[in-house]
């Protein structure tokens, strides 16, 4: 696939994940290869430019990237949630005329979506994800640089909603079945082991 020298790729894996106890989420396994793994390497097949966000475990989760040349960074307000991690991740992406925002924890979107939102890029609407039977965009979804301003401003522990509700998107639809985020005990099925 070629590469994409305007598209920055913020990929999300700071979270405690709170509702899974002990378990570091993003080391997760599925097919034996972990969350973090799985989700770097169809980023860079996107792009060259691959922005991880760590926090919770930071130091277990380099070490299972240290294979890999991308951008390791560290949000030190991580507990703060997903909007502190979004707004730490534009603010090294700002240079990028888009930025393609993933989730660590959603392992089974396929490659394929993330290619068709990449082939949609126009540099001017937010291209997004909606689930099947779902009228509510959301990630993955690339953000154009104009969208940039309004993510900087995202502190809490809330993500980009507001914005892709209040815009008009172009959504790429995705089957429910691969929309999982892996949350709860009760999400850790299909193979997903510790």
């Amino acid at each position: 696939m070629e590469k994409s020298k305007d598209l920055a790729i913020i990929i999300l894996a700071a979270g405690t994940s709170l509702r899974l106890g002990d378990i570091t989420k993003q080391l997760l396994k599925y097919k034996e290869e972990t969350f973090l793994k799985i989700t770097v390497k169809k980023a860079l097949s996107l792009s060259s430019d691959v922005f991880m966000i760590l926090g919770y475990e930071k130091e277990a989760c380099k070490k299972e990237l240290e294979n890999f040349n991308i951008n390791i960074l560290f949000n030190k307000d991580y507990e703060k949630g997903i909007g502190s991690s979004i707004s730490f991740g534009i603010e090294h992406t700002q240079n990028y005329k888009n930025s393609l925002i993933i989730l660590c924890d959603q392992p089974f979107v396929p490659i394929e979506h993330l290619q068709s939102l990449k082939n949609a890029m126009n540099n001017k609407n937010i291209i997004a994800t909606q689930y099947e039977n779902s009228k509510s965009s959301t990630v993955p979804a690339i953000f154009p640089k104009i969208y940039y301003e309004r993510l900087l401003k995202l502190k809490e522990d809330y993500g980009a909603k507001s914005i892709l509700k209040n815009e008009k998107c172009i959504s790429i639809s995705l089957e429910k079945k691969y929309s999982i985020d892996i949350d709860t005990v009760e999400d850790m099925k299909s193979g997903i082991t510790q």
